[in-house]
């Protein structure tokens, strides 16, 4: 399976439409006409498409109903979910909610990260970036060996 990947930046519009780089929608097998928009972690919204928001839910669904934790990752993940698909300007819709809550307000950093789509702040991914406190080196050599 060929996965996202890359970096690219956008900007919404008025309408508070994405437009989705032609290199995600095609350097892939996963089909982005119907896709899930949630919060993500540590600071972006995640896109999933069809296929892989199947997996969360998988997931999610065998978690222990009875613990107060995974209720509550479960209810505000749920809460803040969006099936979108993009127009034929291959445009998505970002609800304001959601825009506002990662910090999104024009500028966005689109990542492709393997299996869904991260959307930033493209201030917020700066600070990320040079805020984490390890160097990309570091960190690599430890994940890799």
């Amino acid at each position: 399976m060929a996965g996202f990947l890359g970096s690219y930046t956008g900007t919404l519009d008025a309408k508070n439409r994405l437009h989705l780089p032609a290199r995600l929608r095609q350097g892939t097998d996963q089909s982005l006409e119907t896709c899930y928009l949630t919060l993500g972690v540590g600071g972006p919204l995640f896109l999933f498409p069809k296929n892989e928001w199947r997996r969360v839910e998988t997931k999610l669904e065998n978690y222990n109903f009875a613990n107060p934790d995974a209720n509550f990752v479960i209810r505000i993940l749920m809460a803040n979910t969006v099936e979108v698909s993009p127009d034929r300007q291959h445009r998505i819709l970002i609800p304001p909610e959601l825009a506002a809550k990662v910090g999104i307000d024009r500028d966005v950093k689109i990542l492709g990260v393997i299996r869904r789509i991260e959307l930033w702040s493209a201030e917020r991914f700066e600070q990320y970036e040079s805020g984490f406190g390890k160097k990309y080196d570091d960190v690599a050599a430890e994940l890799f060996s």
